[in-house]
């Protein structure tokens, strides 16, 4: 929001260091402390990108922002929708192994249950006549 309200990256940075989530928050807010230590934002956002490799995509995109001077917020909303576009897939994929992980329960636990309070009374009744 911040690049897209028309701050440069450098402020933008700062602005989702402090008010950002965890932990990107904190990935920002060591970069940012490292470019006012002396580095550039830049270098500093690519050190902070070889530390965590989860962190590189954001980094890269809003240092070449910074670099080149460019309109980061088509970039970042391209970023985010891959981003959530990933993140839906990993979680499709998890979803998909629910019935696998519910059938040994459902062999062991349930269907005997059932057997045993549904078939077996019929039987027994039917043995005492």
């Amino acid at each position: 929001m911040a690049v897209t309200a028309g701050l440069t990256p450098f402020l933008a940075v700062g602005l989702a260091a402090r008010f950002g989530p965890e932990p990107a928050a904190g990935r920002l807010a060591a970069a940012l402390a490292a470019a006012e230590g002396g580095l550039r934002l830049v270098e500093a956002l690519e050190a902070e990108a070889e530390r965590s490799p989860d962190f590189a995509p954001l980094a890269a995109t809003l240092a070449s922002g910074e670099w080149s001077g460019a309109a980061v917020a088509p970039a970042l909303a391209r970023l985010a929708a891959q981003t959530r576009a990933q993140a839906r897939r990993r979680a499709m994929a998890r979803a998909r192994t629910v019935p696998v992980r519910l059938l040994f329960p459902l062999v062991f636990l349930v269907l005997p249950a059932f057997l045993l309070l549904t078939v077996a009374p019929v039987v027994l009744a039917s043995l005492g006549h």
